[in-house]
């Protein structure tokens, strides 16, 4: 890949393992993982039983939010909701800003909860609105991201695709390893880079399991969501291990 992706280089070598689970900051740097995809499947399965409320309950809470966030932005901004054509200029442009921020704490949290349940760990569906202490990160991080993503599909569409699924951890690394918005960034494309197409393929897998959860009359996303969003988190427990609040990398 070009060298705009590289540029600034953070500081990211270290030795410190992580308090849980597998994997470690160091470990994925190095691509010392595995992308298992049936395993992973098959492991987020048997981890649904007796969770998948604990999922449901959690994205409810997030589009409820998102609902709320998405009002209020609207009516700060004067945004009509009922005619999106006239929704133009700056005051269009200061909305979505402020939609993303304010729901970035809401979408760390919904990825979160697959992966406390990844590591065995105690969560309930509220831990959605546990981390708006990172609300100022995450919102750079997504903002940083969206304009990455977007120079790289400009730049002939596969640069952009190699960068969107890259990093696709920034957000869990920041609350669960309190990493700042560049540095969760460069973590997350530098580890994903070492497996990218079994990551890639992973993905689509989780993908494609959605639409076939969705077209079987919407009852098989009963199943289908808290599948996916937990073996999200056991591919991030088995690269980057467990919480840690000051890792040193």
């Amino acid at each position: 890949m070009s060298d705009i992706y590289n540029a600034p280089q953070a500081d990211l070598s270290g030795d410190q393992e992580p308090s849980g689970g597998s994997g470690s900051i160091p470990k994925a740097l190095a691509g010392d993982y595995q992308v298992a995809i049936g395993e992973t499947l098959s492991e987020a399965w048997a981890k649904t039983s007796g969770r998948k409320g604990t999922v449901w309950l959690g994205v409810l809470l997030y589009f409820v939010a998102y609902i709320a966030i998405t009002v209020v932005a609207s009516l700060i901004t004067g945004q009509s909701m009922t005619n999106p054509d006239a929704n133009q200029g700056l005051g269009a442009i200061l909305s979505q800003v402020i939609i993303v921020a304010a729901t970035a704490p809401l979408g760390a949290g919904l990825m979160m909860i697959g992966i406390k349940i990844a590591r065995d760990e105690q969560v309930s569906g509220t831990e959605v609105f546990a981390h708006f202490d990172k609300t100022l990160p995450l919102a750079v991080g997504m903002i940083l991201m969206y304009l990455l993503v977007l120079l790289g599909f400009i730049l002939l569409i596969l640069p952009g695709i190699y960068l969107m699924i890259g990093y696709i951890f920034m957000m869990p690394l920041i609350v669960d390893k309190n990493l700042g918005p560049w540095q969760a960034l460069e973590v997350s494309r530098k580890a994903v880079t070492k497996h990218w197409f079994p990551i890639f393929g992973f993905m689509i897998v989780l993908c494609l399991l959605y639409f076939a959860g969705f077209l079987a009359l919407l009852i098989g996303l009963i199943w289908a969501i808290p599948t996916l969003g937990i073996a999200y988190g056991i591919l991030y427990r088995n690269m980057f291990g467990g919480h840690e609040a000051n890792p040193e990398i």
